[in-house]
Formats: C-alpha cells, sequence, structure tokens
C-alpha cells in the first residue's frame, strides 16, 4: 500500500440551532440525512462514487445504534459501502474524517463522507455531567478558568468577536448551508450583542465565577458532513481540492489537570511533528466551548504547559468567521462544521496553512493542519 494525499473536496451543514427549537421535531437521522443530501446534490456527487461513509452521534437516536448505515440506507448511498458509526464527544466530527482520511490516505478507497449529527432537543441532562466527576463542562471549566486567572472582560471580548465575525460571515456561510424546515441560516450569531450587554449577563455555573450564557456556546442541533478523495480521483473528475489534511494529532489529560486543556498538548504535538510554529499558520480556528477554554488554552500555547511553548497568537487570524460560541455547538457536528468552514477560508485566501483545535469532554482534544501546498 501506498499513501495517497486526502483532499477536503467539498462540505455542507446544517444550520446549527438553539436545542428545543426550529429542529426540535426532527431527530439526528432527519438533520444528518439532511446535511448528506446536501453535500451530494449541492456539489453535484453521485452517490455511486462514494467508498465509504463514518458518521458520528453522541446522543444516539433510540433504535438506530449504527446511524451511519441508517443514512447509507436512507440517502441514496451505495448499500454495499462500509458504514461506522463514531462517539467521541465534541472530537467525534474529527474522529470520522481521520477514519476516512487514513483509509484513502493507505489506498483502501479513493472517496468518502465523514461527519456528525446531534440532536440535543431532548437530551438526558446527564449527558451535560462529566461521568468521572459529576461536574458539568461549565463547572469544570470554572475550576480551569481560576486557576488560570482568566479574567471575565476577556472572555466577553472572544464572544463578542465570534459573534461579529460570524455576522460579517453570514454569506460566506451560506455556501455551505443546506436549509432545513424553513431554516437557512445559524441561529445563534447576534449582531445586536456589545460589550455591555454581554457584561450584565450572570453567571452561569458558579454565583461567583465569571462563565456566562453570552460566553459560552449553546446547546444546539445539527449536522455536518465533508467529502474526502485521494488527490489522485479528485483530480480525475476534475475537481478542485479546497485544502489537503496534512496531518491530525490526539490527545488527553486527567481531568484533574482540566477538563478541556487537552489542545495544550495535541496542538504542540502537532506542530513539532510537521516542525511548523503557530507564526506559520495563516487561519487558527479554535472550537469556542467557552471563550475560558480558548484563553486557557492559548495561554497554554504561548507560556509552555507540559511541552514548549509554540509562539504567540494572532487574534487577527482566529475564527475569522466566528466559531462556536456565536455559531452553536452541535457536540458530532462541529468537527465537519470547522473542517469545511476552514476549507472554504483558505481557497478564497488561497492561504497556505490552517490549524484546527477542538476540545472534547473526557479531558481529550483534536488538532489537524490542513494545507494548500
Amino acid at each position: 500500500m501506498t499513501d495517497q494525499r486526502v483532499a477536503i473536496v467539498a462540505g455542507a451543514r446544517t444550520p446549527f440551532v438553539k436545542a428545543g427549537q426550529a429542529f426540535a421535531a426532527l431527530g439526528p437521522l432527519a438533520l444528518a440525512k439532511h446535511a448528506v443530501r446536501g453535500l451530494l446534490e449541492r456539489r453535484e456527487i453521485h452517490p455511486a462514487g462514494i467508498d465509504a461513509i463514518a458518521f458520528g452521534v453522541v446522543v444516539a437516536e433510540p433504535g438506530k445504534p449504527n446511524l451511519a448505515r441508517e443514512i447509507v440506507l436512507e440517502t441514496g448511498l451505495p448499500a454495499g459501502i462500509e458504514a461506522q458509526t463514531v462517539s467521541s464527544y465534541c472530537i467525534t466530527g474529527l474522529r470520522t474524517a481521520t477514519i476516512i482520511a487514513d483509509a484513502i490516505a493507505r489506498g483502501r478507497i479513493s472517496a468518502g463522507i465523514a461527519g456528525g449529527v446531534e440532536w440535543l432537543s431532548r437530551a438526558d441532562p446527564a449527558t451535560f455531567r462529566e461521568p468521572t466527576t459529576g461536574l458539568t463542562m461549565g463547572q469544570h471549566m470554572e475550576i480551569t478558568r481560576a486557576e488560570w486567572n482568566i479574567p471575565r472582560a476577556r472572555q466577553d471580548e472572544v464572544a463578542l468577536a465570534s459573534h461579529r465575525n460570524a455576522v460579517a460571515a453570514r454569506e460566506h456561510l451560506a455556501h455551505e448551508i443546506v436549509p432545513v424546515e424553513g431554516v437557512a441560516h445559524d441561529t445563534g450569531p447576534r449582531p445586536d450583542t456589545s460589550i455591555e450587554r454581554l457584561a450584565a449577563l450572570k453567571p452561569a455555573f458558579d454565583p461567583a465565577g465569571t462563565i456566562t450564557a453570552g460566553n459560552a456556546s449553546p446547546v444546539s442541533d445539527g449536522a455536518s458532513a465533508v467529502l474526502l478523495m485521494s488527490e489522485r480521483r479528485a483530480a480525475a473528475e476534475g475537481r478542485e481540492p479546497l485544502a489537503f489534511i496534512e496531518a491530525m494529532e490526539y490527545a488527553a489529560v486527567h481531568p484533574d489537570e482540566g477538563l478541556l486543556m487537552a489542545p495544550a498538548i495535541a496542538v504542540p504535538r502537532l506542530l513539532e511533528r510537521t516542525g511548523l510554529q503557530l507564526a506559520d499558520i495563516d487561519l487558527l480556528e479554535i472550537h469556542e466551548a467557552f471563550a475560558a477554554q480558548v484563553l486557557a488554552n492559548v495561554a497554554a500555547w504561548e507560556g509552555g504547559w507540559k511541552g514548549r511553548a509554540i509562539g504567540p497568537v494572532d487574534w487577527d487570524r482566529v475564527n475569522v468567521n466566528g466559531s462556536s460560541v456565536a455559531l452553536g455547538h452541535p457536540w458530532s457536528a462541529t468537527g465537519g462544521r470547522i473542517l469545511t468552514t476552514l476549507a472554504y477560508e483558505m481557497a478564497r485566501r488561497d492561504a497556505r496553512r490552517g490549524l484546527i483545535s477542538i476540545c472534547a469532554a473526557g479531558a481529550m482534544a483534536g488538532a489537524v493542519l490542513l494545507s494548500r501546498t
């Protein structure tokens, strides 16, 4: 087997909508089908050309334990292709991309769909607690925020930037969104928010804390899907790659060290393996589970934590189309959303390199390096 270069050819997703609202009656399979069908139809991809699908979901739909297989059977994909369902909290979407990318790189397949869906409208409240500690992610982040001395004002600034960037990018983001139930845009971005409005919000997880509904990602419903191909297959079909997957890295720490601090390990490890610094990255996508989580991991990257420092972060290159605080965070769909948005933005700018960092419950993280070189 010889390695094949893996290209991101296209991506599509549903709007991300606050749980309990417009998508409350749909369910995971319905949302997943919208994303996959939208990907195939919008990009004029014949289903017969797909060799495999890997799809993720954390909160499974009753009676559908292998959601990926149901997607195959209900969207017209070839009945004989591989279909596997993945669950790895907020890095689920990256895990599915890794599965498909590895199969392409080794020459076992030449094209596949990776994606994820989350329908949190009717999720059990216990789903939002860390099993090993019994604390919610927000409660954990308050502990980490205090340990890293992250100020409230800076959290609100990151949240405001997320909303402003998402509002400004609405036309760009519409290119990747497949309307569902009359909803054509993400419902989270707020053009009317301000530092003053964010500062007026009360703490959400600790009365003495600083994390609010305004500087944390909202509980959301949504799905995303990404088409990966070998460079050779894309060229044969006349498809221009948006970007190439150059490297992926995963890491984990103990929850006591910070439930959402594993990006502080994953990103430096990926950069060291590829011989890069943060200064070499044109666009940086940091999943915003909480603004405080972004800031704590950036502090770790800049100061060094369990490893070398990797250089200062240029905030003008971070989340230029907004991120999860504004757009929402349907757990398994976030990885595909970020891969899609970053790849399209790199193509628009002809950016050389893009880097993704996603934290996850369970004290895990994933990082991905994309390039157009």
